[in-house]
Order: structure tokens, then C-alpha cells, then sequence
């Protein structure tokens, strides 16, 4: 028998027609014993020709089945079986009734057949056939999915489904999904993957209800939805909301990972929650995970935009306990660093920070030499500031608009107009148009 028709044939079996106990053991399947031409003589001729000789193993039919609506399953598998080029979805749909669908698509779920293949069909009919799908089978799909670890194409359909489908409540899609049989063996990829749709399309609110009411399911999560609803939570702001989400996680044992810590301090930082966000750090070690080089400069971030008196200083003792950790600070950990120590007006420090840069040997970037030149021509040390300029230029960085604001924001204030209509009009060459403000208007 070729491929094609033992492929075919092994679906066929699993269709679960044989409820009558009629089973038969081989039937040979012929264009009059089901009448397949007077219902779709119009279908693909080369499907019908296949159908024409597939033996079908442990079929049995009831007397109240119509032969035809086999015919119409056996057509449609014939359809999903070709590749995807060959598949002629129009000629069946001239042979599809508006009833046969739900019958069909009924007859697909029952075979637990290829997932993969009633996706096709199931796509097929929503887009191209105008069928609106109700949420018991998205619901019943979702689970076959599940169940074959088909999770690209469960992301693919929650996302569709989330963003197209309106009305639907959190609560009546938890109650369409618990009616599937055998839902809890993939219950949590699924409402994983609905807290990551919610999140994709911007339905940040919807995700923490989804969140709150797995619980009441007894729904176990995973950081795979978690840590983006955490952070979509930081991204609009709502940090106290973000702050409980994460307790009930720790509540609900949900394993937390470092990305998950670098979130949640990230947001106790926006919030000015400092301590809050260093005793957080502290509790990384009780879950086994050590902060990374992120966690630091989230923190020490936090303290650069706190502008508090001795804020710097909190900040530097975080690059020292880095250093003692034998965790290597990067460009932002110093560019940082300068930059609020520039800011504080507290050169030496900042001088001192540019040193220890340059001894991890780490180079300095744009950004790095735009702080050190702006605190330098705010220290009115105009010399030292152009002999930086230079430098910067000397290893081939271009100044930015801080580095240009800075310079002729100095000449101006000092009545060196000239000097300053100069490296304004460089700037404007470089895209960089300057402001009144710049010129200390």
C-alpha cells in the first residue's frame, strides 16, 4: 500500500465510528458503497481515486449514520494530507454544506487525530469559510495542542484568539477549558501562554486577572508567563501591582529566576524604593540564584536618579561589592557612576571612577567622555575639558548632542560667542541642531 494511504488509513482508524460494535475487520472502500460521487462529485479527482481503494481497519457505522458525512471526513483528511501547495480548499468548499462543518470538525476531535492537520481545517473554516468558532472548541483544539506539545502553534492561536475575540471574560475561557477532557495534563502551558497572548497585545489588565484566577483553578504557572507580566507592569507604571503579583508567585511557589529579581528590584527602583530593592537583592541568595552584573547597575541606577544627598556614594559601594564578588562591572556600571558624580559637582570622585575604568580595562565611549566634559566646563576647567574633547576625538568618537551642549553652553556663558557659533554649526552638520537653551538663553 503507498505511504499516502497508510497515513490516511491510520487517521481513518482513530475517527471512533465504530460505536455499534459492528466493527469490521477490512472493508474495501468503493465509489457506489458510499455514494461518494452523487455528494461531491465536484471534489478533487485524484482524492477520490485514493479514497476509492483505502482499506479502512475496525470501521463500523451506525444504522443512523449517513454514509455521506464519512465521505466529507475522508475528503477533507484527503485535503490536509497533500502539501500545502496542492491543498485545493476551494473545491471543497462547493461541496460543503453550512451544517457539515460542525459535524466534521466534531468527527476531527473525536479521532484524536493529528493536531496539526485539524488546525489547518480549523484555521481554514474561520478565515476562508466565514465560520466563527465557539469557545468550547477553541477550547477543545487549545488542549489537543497541549497534549502534543505543539506549542508554537498554541502561541500562534491564543494570540489570533486574544486579539480577535472580544466578550470573552477570563472566567467563562478557565470554565470552557476545565469542561475539556484530560485539561489538566496541559492546563499550565495554556494559561501560560494566555497570560503571554494578554501581555503581546497589550492587555496587561486581563493577564493579571488570568494570573489571579489560575490560582483558584490550581492552574501552577511558570516565569515563562510571569516574568513578562512583571515586566509589562513596570513598563505602564503600576508598581504596587507589580509588588503583588510577585508576592503571590513566592506565595504560590512559582520558582523565581534572576531575570525575575532584575525585574521586580527594577521596579522598586522607578518607585524610589531603594531599600526595598537591596534588601530584594539580599533575598536572591535564599532561592540559590547570585545577582548579575544587571541587578547591580539596575541598583545603582536607582541611586543616580534618586538625587538625594550621598546617593553617589551608595552607588559607588555597590561597584566595590561587585568587585569583591568577582562580578565584572561593564561601560554602564561607570558611565553611570561619572555621570552622578559629575552631576553631584564631585570631579575627584568622578576623575576616580574613570581611572578604575580604564584599569578594568574597559574603554571609554561617547558617553563616558560627554559626562566627564559637561562636569568639567560646569567646574569652569575649560582647558581640561577641551584637552578631553581632543582625546575623545583622538580615539575616533564623534561627539553627541550632551557633549555639544555642554561646549557651547560654556563658551557661551564666558562671551566666546565666535567659538561657540562654530560648534554650533558643526553640530547642525551632524544633525545635532542646538536650542535657546544651549546657549544659555
Amino acid at each position: 500500500m503507498p505511504d499516502f494511504e497508510l497515513e490516511l488509513s491510520e487517521h481513518i482508524d482513530m475517527l471512533k465510528l465504530a460505536r455499534s460494535g459492528r466493527g469490521i475487520s477490512r472493508v474495501t472502500l468503493h465509489y457506489r458503497q458510499f455514494d461518494i460521487r452523487r455528494r461531491s462529485s465536484s471534489a478533487p479527482p485524484e482524492c477520490l481515486r485514493r479514497c476509492k481503494a483505502i482499506r479502512l481497519r475496525r470501521l463500523g457505522l451506525r444504522h443512523t449514520e449517513a454514509p455521506s458525512l464519512l465521505s466529507m471526513v475522508i475528503i477533507v483528511f484527503c485535503i490536509l494530507l497533500q502539501p500545502k501547495a496542492k491543498r485545493r480548499w476551494s473545491e471543497l468548499k462547493k461541496v460543503l454544506k453550512d451544517a457539515d462543518h460542525i459535524q466534521i470538525l466534531q468527527q476531527l476531535f473525536d479521532s484524536n487525530g493529528n493536531p496539526s492537520l485539524i488546525l489547518v481545517y480549523f484555521t481554514w473554516l474561520e478565515k476562508d469559510y466565514g465560520v466563527s468558532h465557539s469557545l468550547g472548541q477553541y477550547c477543545r483544539l487549545l488542549n489537543l495542542l497541549a497534549n502534543a506539545k505543539l506549542y508554537p502553534k498554541i502561541k500562534r492561536l491564543l494570540n489570533d484568539f486574544v486579539a480577535k475575540k472580544e466578550g470573552h471574560s477570563n472566567s467563562s475561557i478557565f470554565h470552557a477549558l476545565s469542561m475539556v477532557d484530560d485539561w489538566f495534563c496541559g492546563n499550565s502551558v495554556l494559561v501560560d501562554m494566555l497570560i503571554l497572548a494578554y501581555v503581546k497585545n497589550l492587555k496587561i489588565d486581563l493577564a493579571v486577572k488570568a494570573f489571579k484566577l489560575a490560582g483558584h483553578y490550581g492552574v501552577e504557572l511558570s516565569v515563562n508567563s510571569c516574568n513578562p507580566m512583571l515586566a509589562a507592569l513596570v513598563d505602564q507604571g503600576t508598581i504596587q501591582v507589580m509588588e503583588n503579583v510577585h508576592k503571590v508567585m513566592i506565595r504560590r511557589k512559582v520558582q523565581p529566576d534572576v531575570i525575575t529579581f532584575n525585574i521586580v528590584i527594577s521596579g522598586l527602583c522607578k518607585a524610589g524604593k531603594l531599600q526595598k530593592a537591596r534588601d530584594l537583592m539580599g533575598d536572591m541568595k535564599v532561592w540559590g540564584i547570585s545577582p548579575t552584573v544587571v541587578t547591580y547597575n539596575t541598583l545603582i541606577n536607582g541611586y543616580w536618579k534618586k538625587g538625594s544627598v550621598g546617593r553617589m556614594y551608595k552607588a559607588d559601594a555597590l561597584l566595590k561589592e561587585m568587585l569583591s564578588k568577582k562580578i565584572c562591572p561593564n561601560e554602564i556600571t561607570y558611565n553611570t557612576l561619572i555621570d552622578g558624580f559629575c552631576k553631584d559637582e564631585n570631579l575627584p570622585a568622578a576623575k576616580k571612577v574613570f581611572k578604575d575604568m580604564e584599569m578594568q580595562d574597559l574603554k571609554a565611549d561617547v558617553v563616558t567622555y560627554s559626562s566627564l566634559i559637561s562636569g568639567l566646563w560646569n567646574d569652569q576647567k575649560i582647558h581640561e575639558a577641551l584637552d578631553l574633547r581632543d582625546e575623545m576625538l583622538g580615539c575616533g568618537l564623534q561627539p553627541n548632542f550632551v557633549t555639544y551642549s555642554a561646549l557651547i553652553n560654556s563658551y557661551s556663558k564666558k562671551g566666546m560667542l565666535k567659538e561657540a557659533r562654530e560648534l554650533s554649526d558643526d553640530a547642525a552638520r551632524q544633525g545635532l541642531a542646538p536650542t535657546a537653551v544651549t546657549f544659555g538663553g
